[in-house]
């Protein structure tokens, strides 16, 4: 298993997988985050006073996600399998740093890293393909600076990348196991801070 990199907030009992005779985890009152939605609700992020040149900015952001507990807890979650919770987690950062602007896309490549693997839980080999390539685009140079990543190490990020769009049918299960981890690769976050 990865290292946790929010050891103090706790997993969810359960993964959500849609189609499932599971609640939805949030709009159910039975649902495992029903009573927990402030950890998916929209981050606050400060951009105000953030250099203003690209490079110097995304470290700035780097630094500020990392030291985040809801951003690493999102981690977590896509480490421990739990995709459809991980997915949530990034919506709200997706929404927190503008949809559009560079640092939002590179999170909206993660939301669909999840949402690929959520498909393999639900056995939709297109969908995994589907999101897998997105993801990829999205993300870019997989292989660029600790900035450009948001704080998430590139290589294990590629690595992710590499197992998904790697995926065939024979590798596909829909467990209604609590929790099954789908994928062997996981991300690490930088060792070192970036620094703005």
């Amino acid at each position: 298993m990865a290292p946790r990199y929010a050891p103090a907030v706790p997993l969810p009992p359960a993964g959500y997988v849609p189609g499932h005779d599971l609640p939805h985890p949030v709009n159910d009152r039975t649902g495992h985050l029903h009573a927990s939605r402030g950890l998916l609700d929209e981050p606050q992020i400060t951009r105000a006073g953030l250099p203003t040149d690209s490079a110097s900015r995304r470290h700035a952001l780097a630094a500020l996600l990392i030291a985040d507990a809801r951003w690493r807890h999102a981690v977590d979650l896509f480490n421990a399998g739990f995709a459809w919770e991980a997915h949530e987690a990034w919506e709200g950062f997706w929404h927190a740093l503008g949809r559009t602007t560079p640092e939002a896309r590179f999170v909206q490549g993660l939301i669909h890293l999840a949402a690929a693997v959520v498909k393999i839980r639900e056995g939709k080999p297109a969908g995994v393909a589907r999101h897998a390539r997105r993801g990829r685009e999205l993300l870019g140079n997989l292989g660029a600076p600790c900035g450009d990543t948001l704080g998430i190490a590139p290589e294990s990020l590629a690595a992710v990348v590499v197992e998904l769009e790697g995926y065939t049918p024979a590798c596909w299960h829909t467990s209604r196991a609590p929790v099954v981890r789908t994928l062997d690769a996981t991300l690490r976050l930088m060792e070192e801070r970036p620094r703005p």
